[in-house]
């Protein structure tokens, strides 16, 4: 790859602060409001082991707009006195991103050239094009690569400096992809005319996918933040920022405090899988708040635990108006929230429920679950979990499709991610399918417990159960049909049976498709 790299000192630019109220962090418009360099501290993130990699991207043929360093460099060093902020509001210090700085006012940035002219790297998959060419740089330029998260910045394609566009602006994983044009600078921000109003937009933009970048999903202020904090910078803060009050939620807050450009400490694990499981989950409705307790079991510490309600539809980019909660784990192994009513928006339809554990190595462990509202009241019950039988020496022994990413024994591995899924990518064979569990010896169960992933297309809905004691003569358990759900779904036997074997044969699955799939199998025995 053709690629060149360039430190660069963005001159003049001072990181902007802020001068709110403390009672009010985070509450102004996006933007600080003093911007004299007699004013400055040193920069109290740079030391920090973890940066920000900050690219700008070059198409061939394609040349950088006129002082695009110093207009990046305010930018970036006001944004990170803005997650500072906020992340002190909601408790958890004055924490923000590391970048590398030439000095107080100049941050260092990573020119890469692409292989290809700009038609190649369009909005719609341009992303997915330039990560593999940043992966090689960074491979052949190691000591550029600072961190895992990369914001990527590429100049207008749209040949309209008062209409910018043409190129990636989302977040794609630790990737996160924004434009440059001429006029981009913070010195319009909160002005009525065209420049202010294109400030706010991909500022604002700019900001919200580099909160994708940093791990951040969407989610909306609560009722009761509106009228002090605004509009949340994860939701549509994207369109208010520098305008009217924008601010970092506490959910959000707690998802950065937990990413790898935030720590203060070095470590070899970060993003690394680890064995999480909810053991016990409870929902109720109590003097107004809907109440969540939990159990669960971890192998590395829980730092910080979020919940989110999104009304639907649902999930990806269908949760800009998912209003969350953030709270501490009670000890290494519990979780409790009490989420007002009165900070909903609707007390109607169906909703999404969604509880992330953030470790201490960064990795998050994500459960989805789906209930109701009844008349105005939540059937957050039907969430409630049966105490299942240990899986120790379970196996799945058998299954007539499995794809090379969708293994059947995935069924038994407690991550609700990763699924059994039938043949798809280069044959679609038809129902019926099966798979055979063994659970090591003859074991008394009055029923099964299933769970889903979070993309139902094909979820199994029909199917038949058979027991054995030998593999080889199966007596039928009956007849059954799953919901479309991701929550536990329980299915009671007629009566408690015995058996070593246990064989599921699919009739259908939701959508008709020939595939299907299976996150998580258990038992119980009462």
């Amino acid at each position: 790859m053709n690629t060149f790299f360039k430190s660069i000192m963005a001159c003049g630019i001072a990181t902007a602060l802020y001068s709110c109220n403390p009672d009010y962090l985070g509450a102004d418009n996006g933007p600080g409001n003093d911007n004299d360099p007699g004013n400055q501290t040193a920069n109290e993130w740079s030391s920090q082991p973890y940066k920000l990699n900050v690219v700008y991207f070059l198409p061939q043929n394609t040349t950088a707009f006129t002082d695009f360093e110093e207009r990046l460099s305010g930018i970036l060093l006001q944004t990170q006195e803005f997650f500072a902020e906020n992340l002190d509001r909601e408790g958890f210090g004055r924490k923000s991103f590391g970048m590398e700085l030439i000095s107080q006012d100049m941050i260092s940035i990573d020119i890469v050239e692409g292989q290809y002219e700009a038609d190649h790297y369009p909005y719609s998959g341009g992303g997915s094009n330039i990560i593999p060419e940043l992966e090689q740089y960074f491979a052949t330029h190691q000591n550029r690569k600072k961190s895992e998260h990369t914001l990527v910045i590429l100049p207008s394609t749209s040949g309209d400096s008062l209409n910018p566009g043409g190129v990636p602006f989302y977040g794609l994983g630790k990737y996160c992809f924004a434009l440059d044009y001429p006029a981009m600078d913070i010195q319009y921000l909160g002005q009525s005319d065209v420049h202010g109003n294109l400030a706010t937009k991909w500022i604002g933009g700019l900001i919200h996918e580099l909160g994708h970048g940093l791990n951040a999903s969407h989610n909306k202020e609560r009722k009761s933040e509106q009228a002090t904090l605004g509009t949340a910078l994860m939701g549509g803060g994207n369109h208010t920022y520098g305008k009217t009050p924008t601010f970092i939620t506490g959910a959000s807050a707690a998802t950065f405090a937990n990413s790898q450009t935030f720590s203060t400490t070095s470590r070899t694990d970060w993003y690394q899988p680890v064995n999480h499981k909810i053991i016990k989950l409870r929902g109720k409705t109590e003097n107004g708040n809907i109440i969540i307790d939990a159990k669960f079991e971890s192998d590395l510490d829980v730092n910080d635990i979020n919940i989110w309600h999104d009304p639907y539809p649902a999930g990806g980019n269908k949760d800009y108006d998912a209003p969350a909660w953030t709270v501490k784990p009670i000890g290494t192994d519990s979780l409790h929230i009490a989420c007002p009513l009165t900070d909903f928006y609707t007390l109607e339809g169906e909703y999404q429920l969604r509880i992330r554990f953030y470790h201490e190595n960064g990795t998050a462990k994500t459960y989805s679950y789906e209930y109701e509202f009844e008349n105005g009241t939540p059937n957050i019950g039907i969430i409630n979990t049966k105490e299942l039988i240990n899986r120790d020496g379970w196996s799945v022994i058998d299954a007539d499709s499995e794809e090379d990413t969708g293994a059947a024994s995935k069924m038994l591995d407690g991550d609700q991610s990763s699924v059994w899924h039938t043949e798809w990518k280069n044959s679609l064979p038809a129902h019926p399918h099966y798979f055979v569990l063994d659970m090591g010896s003859v074991t008394s169960v009055k029923g099964f417990a299933f769970a889903n992933r979070s993309n139902l297309n094909g979820a199994i809905k029909d199917f038949e159960l058979f027991g054995s004691n030998d593999n080889s003569t199966w007596q039928s358990l009956g007849n059954y049909t799953l919901q479309q759900v991701m929550n536990w779904q329980y299915i009671d036997l007629s009566s408690t049976q015995s058996y070593r074997y246990i064989k599921l044969v699919t009739a259908n699955s939701y959508g008709n498709f020939n595939y299907t799939h299976l996150a998580e199998l258990g038992a119980y025995v009462e």
